[in-house]
Formats: C-alpha cells, structure tokens, sequence
C-alpha cells in the first residue's frame, strides 16, 4: 500500500466554498472528469496534468479506500511533459552540417528540428512528476506537498475545473488572521488594515566596501554641516538664520553693546 510522504515542504491554501466529502460519490465524478490522460504516444512535445490516486497513478479509477483517511482526503496530481531531448537534436544537427559543409540557417535549423519531432518523439517517453495533496473539507484547509510557483499555479488552475464555485485562498498572514475565531468588531478592523511599507534600511559598512568618494571642498558649492563646523562659526550660523529683529536683539544684548 502506498505510504504519504512524512517531509519536504508544503503550500498551505484556504478553501473558499465547500466540497464534496470522500464518501459522497459526487467527489469521484469530480475527480475523474479532471483525471490525468497520457500524452505517451503523442508526436509533439505537449504537457498534461491531472487527477491520480497513489494506487492507480493512472487516473483511471478513484477508489473510496484511496481516498478516504478519515479526516482528510488524500490526492495526487501527476504532471507529465514530452519534450523532444536537445543532446539529440544537437547530434543529428552537427552530422547535418558537417554533411552539407556549412552551418544551417535559421530555416533549415527549425526543418531539422520538426522532422526530428515527427520522428523521435513518438517514441521519446514524458517525464513524471507525482505531487500529493491533502484535504480537509470541514476544516477547510487543502495541502499541496510543494512550494513550487509553477505547481501551486496548476494546482489552483485544476482545483478550479474540478470543484466549479469554489476558490483557494493562499495562507498568508491575512487569510491566516481571518480565519481566526475573531468578534465582528475585530474582523471589519482587520478587514479594513492596509499593508506597512517598511522604510529600507541601510546595511552598515563592512570591510572591503569601497569607500566614499571625498569632496573638495575648495570647489564644493554646499553649505558645510553644523558638525563640521567650529563653536564659533555655528553661532555666527543660528545669528545669521535668524529674522533682523533677533538679530539686533542678540546684538544688543551683547557686552559690548552695554559698554558703549
């Protein structure tokens, strides 16, 4: 009997809507509407996904004892791919061109290369791939045993065409904290958060950074920062940014402005 995979990593989804249980036969109908079909024989390079069982990854029956594991349901797509192999389009290329003495142009490379498809592929066998998934339909939770965009794509895609009017939710934070038994008070707040930009931040300096270009300040036209300049100097600054009035306050106030 076939055994469920105990590790490796693993997309989360919420389902939005309901589906069938294991036991209903509406399930079954389902499934082998959207079953995987062989491109074995096919005479081009094609791609085909579907429905499978880990006791018949054929697709061609969805057995209940398959099916069932009590609380969840366990699944599988199978992903197949035939695709003309380039080590044997390079080799019948190079006898090509050391027959004719020249390399091919861009047209007789692409009749190189259909004439070899109608000729290898049929008998080129696809390459296979078997993900699992669990489903929890009263929980409402669907498992895809992998973290791969291209399989979450397809999976949601097949979900899709399998169970009509319903939806996958992935589990980010969000879906996560809606899905928490909150008081209608604390769902419409959350409902209603936006996203934080974080400010970026800059990476301190680490040895072997290039340093920072020095400024002449013979023939830099900017005003120097308060650091750099003297005790002395930033006075002269804070009296000279202020408006007249203070100005002539600061001087009048000054000592020897009382001994005159």
């Amino acid at each position: 009997m076939a055994v469920l995979r105990r590790g490796g990593s693993a997309s989360l989804f919420f389902i939005d809507g309901d589906i069938p249980s294991a036991q209903a036969p509406a399930l079954s109908a389902a499934l082998a509407e959207q079953r995987f079909r062989t491109i074995e024989l096919a005479a081009s390079e094609e791609v085909s996904f579907g429905w499978v069982t880990a006791n018949d990854p054929s697709g061609e029956s969805f057995e209940l004892e398959d099916l069932d594991l009590d609380r969840a349901i366990w699944l599988q797509i199978r992903f197949d791919k035939k695709k003309l192999p380039q080590r044997w389009v390079a080799i019948y290329r190079a006898a090509a061109e050391r027959a004719a003495g020249r390399k091919l142009n861009a047209k007789e490379r692409k009749t190189l290369k259909e004439d070899l498809a109608e000729k290898l592929l049929p008998r080129v066998l696809p390459s296979v791939q078997i993900v699992d998934v669990l489903v929890e339909p009263k929980a409402k939770r669907a498992i895809l045993f992998s973290t791969s965009k291209g399989a979450r794509e397809e999976f949601v895609a097949l979900w899709k065409r399998t169970f009509t009017g319903t939806d996958l939710l992935p589990a980010d934070p969000f879906q996560w904290a809606l899905h928490c038994k909150l008081a209608p008070e604390q769902r419409r707040y959350l409902e209603e958060a936006a996203p934080v930009k974080w400010p970026k931040q800059q990476r301190a300096p680490r040895e072997g950074d290039a340093a920072e270009p020095e400024i002449d300040r013979e023939f830099d036209d900017s005003e120097p920062s308060d650091s750099e300049l003297s005790e002395s100097e930033r006075g002269d600054r804070e009296l000279s940014d202020g408006e007249p009035n203070d100005r002539e306050a600061a001087l009048a106030n000054s000592p020897e402005s009382e001994e005159s």
